[in-house]
């Protein structure tokens, strides 16, 4: 089809600011224009009439006691009416060709999905901007910060649902998300696409949101400390697309510190030594890049902090991984 209809589909808890003040505003402004977007909340408020007024393209279906945000996806497919379905979360809203250049590569291309970045949005606070800075490096994001910033094209087998489109007849066929794994279904889709179905995933830059960060530590170390579990449960799984090397090194520097006083000599302390002066340099790119002394300190102070929850609960993960196989929660 020339013009296929996009089915956007966005679970929340209630409908936000975000949602109201970014994201529908936002997709009011695409330049393609055949969508429909569902908004999947707990229950109706009084407000959903005024917004249902403003965008007829609107639909909102109030979940119930479905209340995690997989489960939501999957009753916002059964209600689309469109052929593709794009996926976004509530904290993000998507820049003005989105859906217009995901359509052009569908058309042009054998894939079945296709995803891009989240980008940093202009408005954001301090916490916003140095969790931006602690992804966008290599050391940071372990390789995958094509996801936070504007990589080249390439093909994936796996990303998160925060900006992810999928022929509806494919995700029908693979019976939706995997509900019995909260967070990490997405993953458990992507492995099932790629290795299950062998079909194929494509990355394009220009297919881009904004989607914020999280706006304090605790929330940014919980969210880590989630996808730390999640990838050591699938890693012990054996899904193909957890079986990377990159996934075992924060592990591993933490075990390498809990040993480090028992070992002797200058040579033990040699991989600290560099990690440390990867913290240094690091400090200094951010500190040329945002011209911030404090969002330049902080970040690698995060960046460790998140190296060290992620490698203890993929531990941790990697475990319930062995003995469970059905029903992974964070």
């Amino acid at each position: 089809m020339k013009n296929p209809l996009v089915s956007v589909i966005i679970p929340v808890r209630e409908i936000n600011d975000y949602l109201r003040q970014e994201n529908l505003p936002a997709l009011a402004r695409q330049t393609y224009k055949n969508f429909e977007v569902i908004i999947l909340p707990n229950k109706k408020t009084n407000q959903d009439k005024k917004l249902l007024i403003k965008y007829p393209w609107l639909k909102i279906i109030p979940s119930g006691k479905i209340t995690r945000p997989a489960r939501k996806r999957d009753l916002g497919v059964k209600n689309a009416q469109g052929t593709i379905i794009a996926f976004i979360d509530d904290d993000a809203y998507p820049s003005f060709h989105w859906l217009k250049k995901a359509v052009d590569i569908f058309a042009e291309k054998k894939v079945a999905a296709i995803c891009g970045p989240g980008l940093l949005p202009q408005k954001t606070n301090t916490w916003e901007k140095i969790f931006d800075e602690t992804l966008k490096t290599p050391f940071g994001s372990g390789g995958y910060q094509y996801r936070f910033v504007k990589k080249k094209p390439r093909y994936v087998d796996d990303y998160p649902s925060m900006n992810f489109l999928i022929k509806k007849k494919l995700f029908e066929k693979l019976g939706g998300f995997n509900n019995e794994y909260w967070p990490g279904e997405d993953s458990k889709l992507c492995e099932d696409i790629v290795y299950k179905e062998k079909e194929k995933i494509f990355y394009h830059p220009e297919v881009a949101v904004f989607h914020h960060r999280r706006n304090n530590l605790i929330g940014f170390l919980k969210q880590y400390s989630s996808y730390g579990f999640h990838r050591g449960a699938f890693f012990a799984q054996g899904d193909k697309n957890s079986h990377r090397l990159v996934y075992l090194v924060p592990t591993a520097f933490l075990l390498y510190l809990l040993f480090l006083i028992e070992l002797r000599g200058i040579i033990f302390f040699l991989p600290l030594f560099l990690y440390f002066l990867l913290q240094w340099i690091l400090f200094l790119k951010t500190l040329l890049d945002t011209k911030n002394l404090f969002i330049s300190i902080a970040t690698p102070f995060i960046i460790m902090a998140m190296h060290l929850t992620y490698g203890i609960m993929f531990i941790k993960g990697f475990i319930r991984g062995l003995t469970h196989k059905k029903q992974i929660y964070g």
